[in-house]
């Protein structure tokens, strides 16, 4: 009796694991980028900001204190907690690096002409350090020249 309560159980649990096999399998919903769309970098000394979409790499910015308004499509990768934005032109190269972890970012700007095209400028180069990207206003109201 013992040997066919045995053998029955084995068989059950072949043809339940054998049955269960053939379902198809589900696949998990995949998982959305680790930051939000739109990321931004402001100069905490000068008075600029740089506003650009994780997803599409397009950009806007402003530089306050020389009144260069500029815009363009960069190149986005994400690495962990890091998030490079890259755009190189003939009128500017932008080097943008943040971290959505320590909530932290930094900026290389360069400007050669202006955003139209038309002029050439003196090179501006740009070095920003923004200390919390979470309290970034993207205007120039708040810029305040250096004493």
């Amino acid at each position: 009796m013992r040997k066919t309560s045995l053998m029955f159980v084995i068989i059950v649990l072949l043809v339940s694991v054998s049955a269960e096999a053939q379902k198809p399998r589900r696949q998990p919903a995949p998982i959305g980028p680790p930051v939000r769309s739109l990321l931004s970098v402001q100069d905490q000394e000068g008075g600029g900001f740089l506003v650009f979409d994780v997803t599409t790499g397009v950009f806007k910015g402003n530089m306050c204190e020389h009144k260069i308004a500029f815009e363009g499509t960069g190149q986005v990768k994400v690495d962990g907690f890091n998030v490079y934005l890259s755009a190189v032109s003939d009128s500017y190269q932008i080097f943008v690096s943040l971290n959505v972890w320590d909530r932290q970012g930094k900026a290389v700007i360069e400007m050669f002409q202006s955003p139209d095209g038309k002029t050439d400028l003196a090179p501006i180069r740009e070095f920003w350090t923004d200390l919390n990207i979470d309290d970034n206003r993207q205007d120039c109201v708040s810029f305040q020249p250096a004493k």
